[in-house]
């Protein structure tokens, strides 16, 4: 039976033509951060101006409503970008990340709901969490980590099979918080560009990217050797 297509695993190894459109997510977000940044009011809000971003009050009401953004599988990259413009580097990274851990623990919080209440799963569903199983039955940490890192799949599905599962919440966590941190970097690094000038930002979000996008290829090599197991590729 057919798998939709946003919740298909991560590619085979050396799979690169499945980074085009996270690639092109992240041009979209350098160039709309680029244009942004031209516009004074746009700077002038984001910097000095009241704004529903602003304060403490400010903040928990952003990382509530990105938490649940989060939480029903939407692309977090959007939250991330939008806390480096609203925020900056060092809060927006800060923000984006407990946003990001909280939305997945929700997500994995209702699958250990689903799995103990023994709902019966669309048979598509079942076929992905089938895939997924063995691996993050024997692995958790290091399969979590793996498609964290990778910047393609349905984080949703994976929040809900590691549920399901049984997984322990503390290494779905961490793994969570480790692997999602360098595109949380990337994508706040981008989003602040609308705040300062500096064509570094974009240069150093570029090569961070390219990084976690490597290391999450290389990761996968070893996962797939290690399995031996044919997966279709997620495009």
């Amino acid at each position: 039976m057919t798998v939709p297509h946003t919740a298909h695993l991560p590619p085979p190894p050396g799979s690169l033509r499945v980074l085009v459109r996270p690639v092109a997510m992240l041009a979209g977000f350098a160039a709309l951060a680029a244009l942004a940044g031209r516009m004074p009011w746009v700077r002038h809000m984001l910097m000095v101006g009241p704004g529903l971003h602003a304060g403490p009050q400010g903040a928990m009401v952003f990382v509530l409503a990105a938490s649940v953004f989060c939480a029903f599988g939407l692309p977090r990259q959007a939250v991330c970008f939008a806390a480096g413009a609203a925020y900056g580097i060092g809060a927006g990274c800060g923000l984006a990340t407990l946003a990001t851990v909280a939305g997945c623990l929700c997500g994995y919080g209702w699958g250990r709901w689903v799995g103990g209440v023994g709902v019966r799963l669309p048979a598509r569903l079942g076929s992905v969490m089938a895939r997924l199983g063995d691996f993050v039955r024997r692995e958790p940490f290091a399969a979590v980590l793996t498609w964290r890192l990778m910047p393609v799949g349905s984080a949703l599905v994976l929040n809900l099979a590691c549920g399901m599962l049984g997984v322990r919440v503390v290494p779905f966590a961490l793994a969570t918080l480790l692997g999602s941190l360098p595109q949380t970097v990337v994508f706040v690094l981008v989003g602040s560009g609308m705040r300062f000038d500096g064509p570094w930002r974009t240069i150093t979000a570029v090569v961070l990217f390219g990084l976690s996008a490597l290391v999450g290829l290389w990761l996968m090599r070893r996962v797939r050797a290690g399995q031996g197991a044919r997966v279709r590729v997620w495009s």
